[in-house]
């Protein structure tokens, strides 16, 4: 059985019997919007007769419109997951860098990682320079923004002047929070236009559906492009990922409301975990907030004893920080869980 520390987030098999607060997972715990329960609903048996005909197709233009780019400029997939292995697959090992801490997946198929110094807290400038230093010395570069799990976010101005300055390293950004910043459509390096940036996005956790699988590549690199097609599956995405994803992509004002709730929660959230711990990671412009602990079994346990599920890191392992990372639970959830923290 995998311990705690090796546990993906929301991953509660190998915990005693509940019930818990699962924050451990990065998904938007409002979701889903009621737009995808009422797709759910709809779903006549007989429309998973035949292969999903038109699916990849009426997802791709929702995401694109929500994302503010062309539908001929996205390759879709089975979440971000999918595009790091394909990827992996694609690039040679050794011409990647991966700018740490990041995503399980990145740091397990692209073992070359730029880690911050011994001893130095990770900010926004020290990950900023790792950066430039990485595609002055890689082809390839791959980086979290906003990070996972620091959460720290790097303007898109900012990596656009460094991708302009080393047009022949290739910057691949991992998007996958993006969406949880209002001014997304603004901030993405969708907007770049440079051809050697591809964007890895998916609606799965600011809509609460990572049930579904869905995802895109974006990219304006014609051969990565079409080197991601060749491995593409015959069926990339369900009739009922399609369906359901594209359902959530049109309730706008959910979106809207629940996303300001959400960023609402999460200053409380880092508020309470400032009172018990030193190394919480403030001002972060996203839903979850990651502490830096010496222990982070020990902290982890600490919250298990009080019912809650959180994502620890360990720091011995390659690519991690060591600390906790916690996802903002929903207002009511946020009451009970400082009842419960500050109950022992």
């Amino acid at each position: 059985m995998q311990t705690l520390l090796e546990s993906q987030g929301g991953d509660l098999r190998g915990l005693p019997a509940g019930p818990y607060l699962d924050l451990g997972t990065c998904v938007n715990r409002y979701g889903p919007p009621p737009a995808v329960e009422r797709a759910l609903r709809d779903i006549d048996p007989k429309q998973i007769l035949a292969h999903p005909y038109g699916s990849e197709e009426a997802f791709t233009e929702a995401y694109a419109d929500f994302m503010g780019a062309a539908p001929h400029e996205l390759t879709p997939g089975r979440g971000i997951t999918e595009f790091i292995r394909v990827l992996g697959q694609l690039l040679p090992a050794e011409q990647v860098a991966v700018i740490t801490p990041d995503y399980t997946d990145t740091i397990r198929w692209f073992p070359t990682h730029l880690d911050p110094p011994p001893g130095v807290t990770e900010t926004v400038e020290t990950r900023l320079q790792r950066l430039g230093r990485a595609l002055a010395t890689h082809p390839y570069v791959f980086l979290s923004n906003p990070n996972n799990p620091l959460g720290l976010y790097l303007h898109r101005d900012r990596l656009e002047e460094l991708a302009r300055a080393h047009p022949r390293s290739v910057l691949i950004v991992d998007e996958a929070y993006i969406e949880f910043i209002p001014e997304h459509r603004d901030l993405t390096m969708v907007r770049s236009g440079l051809t050697n940036v591809v964007v890895l996005r998916s609606p799965n956790k600011l809509f609460g559906i990572a049930g579904t699988r869905t995802g895109a590549l974006w990219t304006l690199n014609a051969d990565i492009a079409a080197r991601v097609r060749e491995r593409k599956l015959n069926w990339t995405l369900s009739h009922i990922d399609s369906v359901l994803a594209t359902a959530a992509l049109s309730d706008g004002a959910w979106v809207a409301d629940t996303r300001a709730a959400l960023l609402r929660d999460s200053l409380e959230l880092e508020d309470l975990l400032t009172e018990r711990f030193d190394g919480v990671v403030r001002g972060v412009p996203i839903h979850y907030r990651f502490v830096a602990v010496d222990e982070p079994l020990e902290a982890q346990r600490y919250f298990l004893d009080h019912g809650v599920v959180v994502r620890a890191f360990d720091g011995a392992h390659p690519g991690r920080v060591s600390g906790l990372r916690i996802t903002a639970p929903t207002s009511k959830e946020l009451a009970e869980l400082r009842t419960s923290l500050q109950s022992g």
